[in-house]
């Protein structure tokens, strides 16, 4: 093939954002439709997506009326099939205290004895759920409204994944605390990318945070992503330097995607939806409970090679995410100054269970390296670079 045919053939390719605007429709909703299996791209990775022009002609066709498919005022568009299996989903876990595993299992119940199936239709899932549920039908349907408004509600940038879809990620999927929706502002692709976890007390010194720093600024000149979990003190100083240094971020809230918390970080939270990535896996409908954020935490630790624990107290809830990653098979590593501190238990604890130590810079790097998760980025020199960048 000569260069006038390839140039010929690269017409009929369209990057996503020039798809969206070939079919007159928002990223967000373009995503749903790769998530739902109803568009499928010529190529997808972390860095581009794909699609082929007769493809998208296929789904001008098909699809409802394009003066419809972008008349939703800027908010969420919840006509698509597994967003409203989500809404469906979400109305059950209501009666369950919002919890997953318990909303699962009972799912799992009822498809196995009854044949349950989201795609049954309301008229017939509502009084059947209902009754299994042993609520009112109105009842029921009260609170599905509720949950439906509140998706409604949403933003068009937000983008749901669904486990077991396309864009869900797959290292994250693999491990038994994936939720079953995550909520999305930003670059999906991020999460296909190498992630290390850089968290720590909401309460650090300075040095801990000026070490956090000089790890996040080494880590983003070797490509890694870094994720925290947007709390104040460490979390904070990662996700800051992530983006001071030019490298790419991604926090894992304890809030729904729509919310704010802490209020201090709400700046931050919306410069990171802009040049990262945000990530929720709780729904718009519920509130913020106390057990959000150490259930995030699996989440978070699930995305990551590595968890690094740049300072912590013996209460500190980057402790729970230290219990996920060693559950999950990750990396945890933690500063020998804080193994050596004979006020604290929890260093020489989690040691035992696994846990790898590290004194300066160039430790982290080879535990990484040595465990594939730079996948020998660096060689000797770039070793020495950092030999005397202590981190304690």
């Amino acid at each position: 093939m000569d260069r006038n045919q390839i140039l010929e053939l690269m017409k009929e390719i369209y990057t996503a954002a020039e798809a969206a605007e070939y079919l007159n429709i928002s990223t967000q909703r373009l995503h749903q439709l790769v998530q739902d299996g109803s568009l499928i791209p010529i190529k997808s990775n972390k860095s581009v997506t794909l699609f082929y022009k007769p493809d998208l002609d296929n789904r001008k066709i098909s699809n409802f009326s394009n003066s419809k498919i972008n008349d939703n005022n800027n908010h969420f568009d919840i006509n698509v099939p597994y967003v409203r299996d989500a809404i469906l989903y979400f109305t059950i876990q209501q009666y369950f205290n919002c919890n997953d595993k318990r909303t699962e299992r009972f799912i799992q119940d009822l498809t196995i004895n009854f044949g349950f199936d989201y795609r049954n239709g309301l008229k017939n899932n509502i009084p059947f759920l209902a009754n299994h549920l042993h609520v009112k039908d109105a009842d029921f349907y009260q609170v599905y409204g509720k949950v439906k408004n509140s998706f409604s509600a949403l933003t068009d940038d937000v983008i749901l994944l669904e486990k077991g879809g396309t864009l869900y990620p797959k290292q994250l999927a693999d491990t038994v605390d994936a939720p079953p929706y995550l909520f999305l502002k930003g670059d999906v692709h991020l999460l296909e990318e190498k992630s290390i976890s850089v968290v720590g007390s909401r309460i650090a010194s300075t040095s801990s945070l000026e070490n956090t720093d000089r790890l996040v600024r080494s880590l983003c000149r070797r490509n890694l992503v870094i994720n925290a979990g947007l709390a104040k003190g460490i979390d904070t100083a990662s996700h800051t330097a992530a983006l001071k240094y030019g490298g790419k971020t991604i926090a894992v809230i304890g809030t729904p995607i729509n919310k704010y918390y802490p209020k201090e970080n709400k700046e931050l939270q919306i410069e990171i939806e802009n040049n990262g990535l945000v990530v929720s896996q709780f729904p718009p409908c519920n509130e913020v409970f106390k057990w959000n954020f150490p259930t995030r935490n699996a989440t978070m630790s699930g995305i990551s090679l590595a968890t690094v624990i740049m300072h912590a107290g013996e209460t500190s809830g980057a402790l729970k995410q230290a219990d996920y990653a060693l559950k999950q098979g990750r990396d945890v590593l933690i500063p020998k100054s804080a193994v050596m501190n004979e006020s604290l238990k929890w260093p020489r604890n989690y040691v035992d269970k696994g846990a790898k130590v590290f004194s300066n810079l160039k430790e982290i790097l080879m535990i990484l390296n040595h465990n594939q998760a730079l996948e020998d980025w660096f060689d000797s020199t770039s070793l020495e670079e950092v030999s005397d960048v202590e981190m304690d």
